[in-house]
Formats: C-alpha cells, structure tokens, sequence
C-alpha cells in the first residue's frame, strides 16, 4: 500500500488508516498534507488525528487527536468515532480516567453506522480478547471466512487476522492464510508468516520470511531477529555474535524510529536482562521503555514498573519511581491490556493505600474484579482461619472453623471496629462487599489499661487519630447479621497479607522462630484450641498420627514432582493443594517454592518447553515477555493431594 496518496472522502482513503501499522507507516510527506489539511477537510482530520494518537509525537498530541477525531466523528466520519472509543477506552484521551462507557457507546454506534475500523476492531478482539471482548478465536474465524467468501476483493489483512484467529486449531489453513495476505502485497503479512514459522521451529524458515519482509518495507520485520532464544545466540562464535548484535541493534533501532512500540519493549527488556549482545543496564533500558509507553504498549508500561520496583537499586537515586508512579504505570498498562499478576497487584495495593484514590471509580469498577479473578481460590470450602497482628508487627494466624468462632474469641475481651476507611477498600479490593461481608478488626479492650504497646498496624487501620494499643485480630463479618467468621481460601488470606502490607506502608512481617514460640503466652496472643474430643495421654495414638502424616506427605511431594514434570509451565498454571499443615500457612509462593525444594524443577520445566530464565525467578517464553514463575505455581490448602 502506498504511503503517500490522495485525501479523498472514500473507503480507499479509509484504508489507509485501517491498521496501526499501516497508520505509522505513512510517509513524512503525507503526514504533512494531512497536518496542512485537517483544519479544513474532515477526512484529513480524521487521518491526521488518527496518526497522532498511535505516534505520539509530542506532549500535546493526544489532546490534539482527541479534538481533530471529534470533529470529524461528529459531521460524519465514522472511523473518527471508531478511533475516539480506542483512545477512550485506552485512558489516552484523558490520562486520569479511562471511560469504558463512552468506548462502547461509539464503537457500537460506529459500528452500526458503517465504520470498518470498528468491524476490524471487534474482530480483532476475538481473536486476542481485550476491549471488553471475551476471546474466541474461532468464532472470529467463522466470521472471517463468511466475509472473504462474500467479498473476494476484501482487503488482505483480514487473511492476516485469519491466520491469528486458525493458528492453533488449525496451522495448515492459517499458513495459506498469511501466504495469501503476501500474494495479496500485504507487505504487513511478513511478520505473522514469520512468526508462525518460528513457533513451529523453523527457525531458517522464519528468518528468510521475516528478512524478505524488511527488504520490502514491513518495519516489525527489521526487530525480528531481537527475538531469537539467547542459547542460540551463545551457542556462536564471538565474531558471529558481535555481527548479529550489531545486526539486531540496527534493526530495532529501524523500528523504533519508525514508532514500532513493540521494538521499544524488546530493546528495553534486552537491556534489563543483558542478552543478544547488550550489556545489562537498568539505566538505559528505560530510555525505549518511556518511548514505547508514549506510543502505547502495553508492554513497556509493565516493564518499565518492574524495573522499578524490582531493580529500584540499580537506578540512580534521582531517577527512582515513587510508588504512587510504579501504581499508576501498571494501571495504564491494564487499560492496554496487560494482565499480569504483577500489574493487578500494584493496582489493588495502591488503591488500598489510597495512592491512586483520583482513578477510585474505574479501579473500583473494573480492575478490582481483574484482581479477584488472577487469584482464584480452588477451594473455598476449608477455613483458614483468623490473622492476629502484634505491636512487635509481624502476623500470626489461627485455624478456626466457622463453627468453632463462637467458642474461641469469647475466650478474649475485645472490641469490634466494623468500619474504616482503610478496611473498607480492602473489603472491595478482595470481592467481600459482592459476598455481603467485610473484613473486621478486633481490638483489646484492656489496651489502655494494661498500658500494652503501641500497635501501629491497628493504628494505621483504625484511621481515626487514636492509638490502637495490643495485639489486633482481623475477621470477616456478615454485613447484615455481624457474625464473625474466618477467612476461607489460602489465596485469598495471602492476598489479604498483602493488601494489609500496603494499606500500612510495608509494617507488617513474617514471625521469627522465638517470636512464634512467645505468642501463645502473650496477652492477647492466641492459644491453639483444644478440641475436647482428643485426650492429651493419647500419646500412641499422636504417634501413629505423625507416621501417617508423613506417609501422606512423601506421597504428595512425589505427586507433585510428577506433576510438574508432566505439565507445560511456559503456558499453563499449576495449582497445588497442599496438605492441612501449620507449616504452609501464609507462606509467600516463595517460600513454598524453596520448602518444597521444587525450583529446579520448575525451570526445567520451562527450558523443556522451550522458555528459559534470564534472572532467579523470570523467564521469557516464545514471546519474549517477562514472568515470573511464582506465578506459574498456585498454592491452596485442602486435600492431601496436587492437581
């Protein structure tokens, strides 16, 4: 397709902005009639602002594009309404809030008004899933066929958008595909071809593609080689990896200054981890990473907040984000659509330690439910119990069944705090107020009296300028009939760690050994409770008890190692049902991992199928992207078994 042509109130002009690559890819020259002409013409306004939205050029080009879609939108141009609810929806037409609902307003107006942008657009997010689309590639693929069969001159990028949606189902068909998008003089159809090559192994197969791709202008196809497995690198000689480093520079620079987001990420991530040729440099990394974000990948936001909070060292003093910044990043980086356990994460924290109280309304409306859902509980039915607090600052937890609630915390003289602010958003961060309770605070009734210290976790929680003196106990409580109960789920007490962590400044802890031997004689320490059917004399009994347990516990960490050698760790998540036993409770996925002694496991696992670590805890699969495999193990208390 042509990077300079006509402004023309038709679909060929319509065409040339139907892509994000084909919008980035127009000449200089172009963009400068369009500039010259959006004051006047509305299809030049609809070009030019759809330019500016997907590049980025300058601080005030965002707003610019907003205003210049608008106009166009509003006399007729339906594609500038389709552009509008892209922007909108991806908090780049106002940085503070990202409006869900004006995004499906138009789109779906567009839509039934004609816009192709909006046809392509809802397809596209069936095949992939984002923009409040449920993923389903092959519903994307029916739909596809019956629009090329219809339309024998469709424009090729559709085959290209085929092939995304037959890739897995069927690879044979999503082949032809991309080979006829090329036929087509698709020149954006190089890359998919490629890359589909490249993930069937056909590694000489897909650098030919991708290199046939660069010579005929496709700019994705100049980073291409920045995605080769960094063993196949090192597996060459010093003089071969010092050409291809050169080679993978030069290319992804091409990119980048071509305003491929995607080449910003993969220059930035090299850059964080050392690999290709690049020296490790924190540093440097987020000099591409910033411009990726500017451009709007997804990406880039996620790298560039884990940088910050996991290499915070590694940064100079004057360049180190706050956390309130790292917050906001991994928001705009789910608004893109990354979804990663790390970004909700920092989304749910800050918004429970009010770091991001000006977006409340869309976290609380959107991002929340995503964090609920990336930690799913596999079995809600054991209880966990209570989580106590201790002036010193670090946590304990007790077992207690809901049934047994009402004779153990009789046993202690406390007050209820059913409400504050600070236990109020982590009662919404967890999902408690959609199951009509909320997390509780108890408090020492003879704090001041017995003159107990300071408690700064209750403190804090409390909010109301009084001291919260003595140990603290955290429930849940029924909202309509205030009837204490434990906290049920492994996952989700851990999640409520964190969130308690962060609505704290980071005060809370893990005890010490001696500290978890002093709570059971501490005022306000709890006692584990004796249940009366069991005799303290049964000592045959408690031995025959422990050789049982340890039976049942080799037996399961023998499933387990079965387990993880039988799955696919680059892809899917395992979760573990650990045994009922003290020792796991509230341990971190860390933690788990190193008592299980199950880490070397885990990464050959990933080298077997075709990932590899690139520091302790990350690996990067076939896309290239970042994860950590604590996030591949899901830990849950229950039955003695793994699944």
């Amino acid at each position: 397709m042509n990077t300079s042509f006509k402004i023309t109130p038709d679909r060929d002009f319509l065409q040339h902005f139907l892509t994000n690559w084909r919008t980035k890819s127009i000449s200089a020259e172009m963009v400068e009639l369009l500039k010259e002409n959006s004051g006047s013409d509305l299809y030049a306004a609809y070009g030019y602002g759809r330019w500016l939205s997907l590049v980025n050029p300058d601080g005030n080009s965002l707003k610019k594009a907003e205003t210049l879609l608008a106009w166009a939108g509003s006399n007729g141009v339906q594609d500038a309404n389709a552009a509008l609810a892209i922007m909108n929806y991806d908090g780049r037409i106002d940085l503070d809030k990202a409006c869900h609902e004006i995004h499906a307003y138009l789109m779906q107006t567009s839509y039934a008004n004609g816009s192709e942008l909006a046809q392509y657009q809802m397809l596209e997010n069936l095949v992939y899933g984002g923009y409040g689309t449920q993923k389903n590639p092959a519903l994307a693929a029916d739909i596809l066929k019956k629009h090329l069969d219809k339309n024998p001159g469709a424009d090729p990028i559709y085959y290209d958008l085929l092939g995304d949606a037959l890739e897995t189902s069927d690879p044979e068909e999503a082949e032809k595909a991309y080979l006829t998008s090329i036929e087509r003089s698709n020149i954006h159809g190089y890359f998919p071809l490629a890359n589909f090559y490249l993930m069937r192994g056909d590694k000489e197969k897909a650098y030919s593609v991708a290199e046939e791709g660069a010579r005929k202008g496709a700019v994705n196809c100049h980073r291409f080689k920045a995605m080769m497995e960094q063993d196949d690198f090192l597996a060459l000689s010093p003089e071969e990896q010092n050409k291809l480093h050169n080679e993978i520079a030069e290319g992804l620079d091409y990119a980048i200054a071509r305003y491929d987001a995607y080449a910003c990420f993969l220059k930035g991530y090299l850059l964080h981890v050392g690999f290709l040729g690049y020296e490790e440099n924190q540093k440097e990394a987020l000099i591409p990473l910033e411009r990726g974000c500017e451009i709007g990948q997804s990406t880039c936001f996620f790298l560039k907040a884990y940088i910050h909070y996991y290499k915070r060292d590694a940064l100079p003093p004057e360049m180190r984000a706050s956390a309130a910044d790292i917050a906001r990043t991994c928001l705009q980086a789910a608004r893109l659509s990354d979804r990663e356990n790390f970004t909700l994460g920092q989304i749910a924290m800050g918004y429970v330690s009010n770091l991001l109280s000006k977006y409340d309304d869309e976290i609380e409306k959107f991002w929340l439910k995503e964090y609920v859902a990336a930690n799913p509980e596999e079995d809600e039915k054991d209880s966990t119990g209570v989580i106590s607090v201790y002036p010193q600052g670090f946590y304990y937890a007790m077992d207690v069944e809901e049934d047994t609630m009402d004779q153990v915390l009789p046993q202690l003289d406390y007050d209820i705090v059913h409400y504050s602010p600070a236990l109020q958003r982590i009662t919404k961060a967890l999902g408690l107020d959609k199951e009509s309770c909320h997390v509780a605070m108890l408090v020492d009734k003879n704090g001041y009296m017995e003159e107990l210290p300071d408690n700064m976790t209750g403190t804090i929680i409390y909010g109301h300028s009084q001291e919260i003196l003595g140990t603290v106990i955290f429930v849940l409580e029924d909202d309509k009939t205030y009837r204490l109960k434990p906290f049920k789920g492994l996952q989700r007490a851990y999640c409520f760690l964190e969130l308690l962590k962060a609505a704290t400044g980071n005060l809370l802890r893990e005890p010490t050994s001696e500290e978890l031997e002093s709570i059971g004689e501490e005022i306000g320490g709890f006692e584990e409770y004796d249940d009366p059917e069991f005799s303290d004399d049964a000592e045959t009994g408690d031995e025959v008890q422990e050789v049982e347990e340890h039976r049942q516990m080799t037996e399961f960490e023998a499933k387990l190692r079965e387990d993880i050698e039988n799955c696919n760790l680059c892809k899917n998540t395992l979760r573990v049902t650990l045994p009922d036993s003290r020792e796991y409770w509230f341990r971190s996925n860390e933690d788990l991992i190193y008592k299980l002694d199950i880490k070397k496991a885990i990464e050959d696992n990933i080298v077997r199928n075709g990932g590899y670590m690139i520091d302790e805890w990350l690996f990067v699969d076939s896309r290239q992207i970042p994860i950590d495999i604590r996030s591949r193990i899901c830990f849950n208390i229950g039955e003695n078994q793994s699944s």
